[in-house]
């Protein structure tokens, strides 16, 4: 028994200096079980905020490294239900008493560096900018969006690995008032703050 966990050891050992990914190309495909949505309406004195609970998103992912830099598109479903409001102000354009859950489509454009690539191991950190559609409450809106994520890989093949880690997106865009409402005179567009961070796991597949 001593003798298989010291050829167990030895062998990961080495694996963890091997090439673990031939091809610079992969597609990930990821689950994240939970996180946090909050978003944010404000117009000077008047800033609404609302938090969503039982977050849970579906991620895929067109990688392509070289040399240990990284890009990565990336497509995302979010979803979300109501959990509480923190409404401060008296709005004449929107109704802010709203609580439906929530839903959001993101697409990003990543681009980082590995730190150990083509190892057995790999520890890719990312930055992106892209834009989101957000659905649901006070809220059928784009937004511009800047995010943030860092993984760790471990590669079971050389072109087959799982993945884990974690992300943070802040989103910006623009409100106008409801349409039963547009045509009062003082109309002015809201500002809108898209807070999301997450932890998610996954699979990555080279081509």
């Amino acid at each position: 028994m001593k003798k298989f966990f010291a050829i167990i050891i030895a062998l990961l050992s080495i694996s963890i200096n091997a090439n673990a990914q031939e091809k610079a190309t992969s597609i990930n495909i990821g689950f994240a079980p939970f996180g946090s949505i909050q978003e944010r309406i404000s117009l000077k004195d008047e800033k609404y905020k609302y938090n969503y609970k039982s977050y849970w998103s579906a991620v895929a992912g067109l990688e392509k490294q070289f040399k240990g830099v990284t890009s990565m598109t990336e497509i995302t479903y979010s979803s979300a239900k109501f959990d509480k409001y923190d409404l401060k102000g008296v709005p004449e354009q929107f109704n802010p008493y709203q609580t439906e859950d929530i839903q959001d489509f993101t697409l990003i454009q990543y681009v980082g560096k590995t730190i150990n690539p083509n190892k057995r191991i790999q520890f890719p950190l990312y930055v992106g900018i892209g834009g989101e559609y957000i659905l649901g409450g006070p809220f059928h809106n784009l937004a511009f969006d800047g995010a943030a994520k860092a993984r760790v890989k471990f590669f079971i093949t050389n072109n087959i690995g799982v993945y884990a880690g974690g992300n943070f997106r802040y989103g910006f865009g623009m409100k106008k008032a409801d349409d039963d409402k547009s045509s009062l005179s003082n109309t002015t567009d809201y500002s809108i703050g898209s807070i999301v961070w997450n932890v998610e796991a996954g699979i990555t597949i080279g081509l």
